[in-house]
């Protein structure tokens, strides 16, 4: 290997920390049943509140936020029943996966690997909001999909962030070199991109494929194995949220545009293409300034 040659580490080793059950963060348990209970249509809203009240630390920031000025309600919401009724059950779903994945965000790793857990988890966040907003905007029946994949697209960083930070460190030197980029970096340096490690950690979490697949695949949603479309949603928000410079992914750069992701939207009557951009572009801050993800990212994540 040349001196000035890149080192690259052995990405089955990446693979198996990805896939170690017991040393990688995890749902935690009441945010992992509130989201199959909310999946479930029988659910009743006091059921749902019963759940959640058993943890005291998502109880007490989950009225918090629906007591925050964001939303204006003229009473007190004073019990977890008046916030479920109050919210609704997608918006305590959402709410609740996002504040545990910023809590797992917030304990990444060290500083020095160059991110900063408060802005990268903004721009995840804001990139649930863009794919979401896409999605329902396309009148898919996958709008709620769409903000967790957003959500978690790069949930592959946060791991390497916590457990290969020396390699990560020298990913993001690599890809500040104009002819490098991110994706490039990683997959000299590592042998495999963030999508395919942020992939084996959602598998981990039993997350439903079509899930997994986008946060395999939100780079290259032509390769997508369940629904291109989907992926492609993230994939357009993923940009728009660059674009907009809304938190820091660690990217310098927005990540290119190409021709296939608007042939995908073209193949499945999607009237999304690269003139889109600019007013997808507007429709998205608009969107996030009304969103209670931008009311949470004021407070610095602290609710």
């Amino acid at each position: 290997m040349a001196a000035n040659e890149p080192r690259r580490i052995d990405t089955a080793r990446i693979k198996k920390v990805a896939q170690s059950v017991g040393d990688l963060p995890t749902l935690p348990t009441v945010v992992s049943k509130m989201i199959g209970m909310i999946d479930d249509k029988g659910t009743s809203a006091d059921a749902l509140a019963r759940l959640i009240s058993t943890d005291a630390a998502l109880t007490a920031r989950l009225l918090k936020l629906a007591n925050s000025s964001y939303y204006g309600y003229q009473r007190e919401i004073s019990t977890v029943n008046m916030a479920v009724s109050v919210l609704g059950f997608s918006a305590v779903k959402e709410i609740g996966l996002r504040l545990s994945v910023f809590d797992t965000f917030k304990s990444a790793g060290p500083a020095a690997t160059g991110f900063d857990a408060v802005k990268f988890w903004e721009h995840s966040s804001a990139c649930g909001v863009a794919a979401r907003m896409i999605s329902k905007n396309c009148e898919s029946r996958y709008a709620g999909e769409a903000f967790v994949a957003g959500l978690l697209h790069d949930m592959g960083k946060m791991m390497l962030n916590r457990y290969f930070g020396a390699e990560l460190v020298e990913v993001l030197k690599t890809a500040e070199n104009e002819d490098y980029d991110l994706d490039r970096a990683e997959s000299e340096i590592l042998g495999v991109g963030h999508g395919y490690v942020g992939a084996w950690l959602a598998e981990n979490w039993n997350l439903p494929p079509i899930i997994c697949d986008a946060v395999k695949y939100h780079h290259a949603p032509w390769d997508a194995k369940v629904d291109p479309a989907f992926v492609a949603t993230v994939t357009a928000a993923d940009m728009i949220c660059h674009l907009t410079k809304i938190g820091d992914s660690g990217r310098k750069a927005c990540p290119k545009y190409d021709e296939r992701l608007w042939q995908i939207f073209d193949s499945a009557d999607i009237p999304i293409d690269e003139s889109d951009m600019g007013r997808l572009q507007a429709d998205f801050l608009a969107e996030y300034g009304e969103s209670d993800a931008y009311a949470v990212a004021v407070d610095g994540g602290n609710l």
